[in-house]
């Protein structure tokens, strides 16, 4: 398969780059919140001794700190949802079980997130991601540069599918407009200044939770919790660890798929349209529909198959 740059590289000032980094340039991961713990950057694991991991881990965190940041903006000619979803999925699986995995495969999983991107059939949030940790101490400068490329590549999604965006601030007005061309270095500059992503998602680009629901990077808090409630265990009032209510209905679909062969090949739609339920706030069966195709990455059902899906869903989970 072939590939062509669609726009072309572009370089954006983040003038706070220039100047040595101190704890406030830390607050970059997707998850932080007002009571945020500066990062305090160790090296990973290694069976290197320690002082030469040192040694190499400042070095390359100099020389990527210290440059401007800039996305590689290519992507594959003719994409097909077919052919892309498997090979994201392999070059994820790279990333995320090598040490340096993202630096050595960004090019390519940047190009294949903006090939699917074009294609406007599955939302960025519900593909493979390269993972961020949960804990500070893990976290090192190539988190950084994933979440910049997480907010960017979420930024071409808004631009891409023509989504409405009410930017009013005047520094990030019409960012994502898709009426314009492009504004490929906007966009990097937007990415690489301090912003909390709560605040690109609800304060400048004023994005909905239909919208919000499809970021990987820039969802709210609202947004953000509904996410993280769908998790495999939650605390209970008395201390303990229990399936989360999403895991319970899961558990309810995978053993009615599994009561039937016949049955197992509808399980991914039902899962689609119970995580699109979860996410959004009183929706209607149209957003439901829409956000479980973008889901599965296929085109949505029509809303009168969507409503049999819908009752024969609640039908099934009614006791959860």
């Amino acid at each position: 398969m072939t590939y062509a740059p669609t726009c072309s590289p572009s370089s954006a000032l983040d003038t706070r780059e220039e100047a040595p980094y101190t704890e406030e340039d830390y607050d970059f991961i997707a998850e932080t919140t007002e009571d945020f713990v500066p990062i305090i950057y160790k090296p990973s694991p290694s069976l290197l001794p320690l002082r030469i991991r040192m040694v190499f881990f400042h070095k390359r965190m100099a020389e990527l700190l210290n440059q401007r940041y800039s996305f590689p903006w290519s992507c594959f000619e003719r994409p097909d949802q077919e052919e892309l979803a498997p090979w994201l999925d392999e070059v994820v699986m790279k990333i995320n079980s090598d040490e340096d995995g993202y630096m050595r495969h960004r090019d390519v999983y940047c190009m294949l997130s903006l090939a699917m991107n074009l294609l406007g059939l599955q939302a960025p949030a519900f593909r493979p991601q390269p993972t961020i940790p949960w804990l500070a101490d893990a976290r090192t400068f190539e988190h950084m540069v994933i979440q910049r490329d997480r907010i960017v590549i979420d930024c071409h999604w808004l631009f891409c599918t023509k989504s409405k965006v009410y930017a009013t601030e005047g520094t990030w007005r019409g960012i994502v407009n898709p009426k314009l061309t492009l504004q490929t270095e906007r966009i990097e500059m937007f990415a690489a200044t301090k912003l909390r992503n709560d605040s690109r998602a609800d304060e400048i680009l004023q994005l909905d939770t239909f919208q919000q629901a499809q970021m990987a990077a820039m969802r709210g808090a609202q947004v953000q919790k509904a996410f993280k409630s769908m998790g495999t265990a939650a605390i209970s009032a008395s201390g303990e660890r229990v399936p989360t209510r999403f895991r319970q209905i899961t558990r309810k679909l995978q053993n009615w798929a599994n009561s039937q062969p016949r049955f197992a090949k509808l399980y991914p739609k039902y899962r689609a349209y119970a995580i699109a339920l979860e996410l959004l706030e009183k929706p209607s069966i149209k957003q439901v529909s829409q956000l479980a195709g973008l889901i599965l990455g296929e085109p949505p059902l029509t809303e009168s198959t969507a409503t049999q899906t819908l009752r024969k869903l609640k039908g099934l989970i009614s006791e959860t």
